[in-house]
């Protein structure tokens, strides 16, 4: 891998887009959750697809699969979101990571 700027054929550097602020939102709180899912004997991994929003990805022992974990707003603010049914306020990290832990064994 290298850490070099992206060159467009010409040469010319090419000039990389701003990440929109509620992504950078979105990434500051998943990371929280991954480690306090560290925290508890969890591993996550954190998905970052092109434009998409990134998704955290925690491994499901019991059922040899993962579980998407996403970053959703609305009125209330931010909240953590799994399993299509499950919602946790996003300043209650802990306590989303508990209920994430005892969901996923």
């Amino acid at each position: 891998m290298v850490n070099l700027p992206n060159r467009s054929p010409s040469g010319e550097c090419e000039e990389v887009p701003p990440v929109p602020p509620v992504t950078v939102q979105r990434l500051e709180l998943l990371v929280r959750l991954m480690v306090s899912l560290r925290g508890l004997g969890r591993g996550s991994v954190l998905y970052m697809h092109g434009r998409a929003e990134p998704v955290l990805s925690v491994p499901m022992v019991s059922r040899r699969r993962s579980m998407a974990v996403l970053v959703v707003q609305d009125r209330g603010g931010w909240s953590f979101l799994w399993d299509a049914a499950h919602r946790t306020p996003a300043g209650s990290v802990r306590v989303a990571a508990e209920m994430i832990a005892g969901v996923t064994r």
